[in-house]
């Protein structure tokens, strides 16, 4: 192990923040990439002029090579700005 890296165990519970400008727009592509698994969706907040939201998506991520394309596929959305 990596000095200052945690090991991960799998499958955990993981938290992406989602950000980017039509919630709707945003809701829609995190359906299309996580498909059948299960998951919630919660608003987490807006900037001060509303032209962002950001969006907490929860889900049970698998492995890492899962969590890594959950990652992938919805930072490379083009309805989707950011992921952390």
């Amino acid at each position: 192990m990596l000095e200052g890296r945690s090991e991960i165990e799998y499958p955990c519970p993981w938290n992406f923040k989602i950000i980017g400008r039509e919630e709707e727009h945003m809701r829609r592509a995190i359906a299309e990439i996580v498909g059948d698994s299960d998951y919630t969706l919660t608003f987490s907040n807006q900037s001060r002029h509303g032209k962002y939201r950001s969006l907490n998506l929860d889900m049970v991520v698998l492995d890492e090579s899962h969590r890594l394309n959950i990652f992938e596929a919805l930072r490379h959305h083009r309805s989707i700005k950011v992921v952390l």
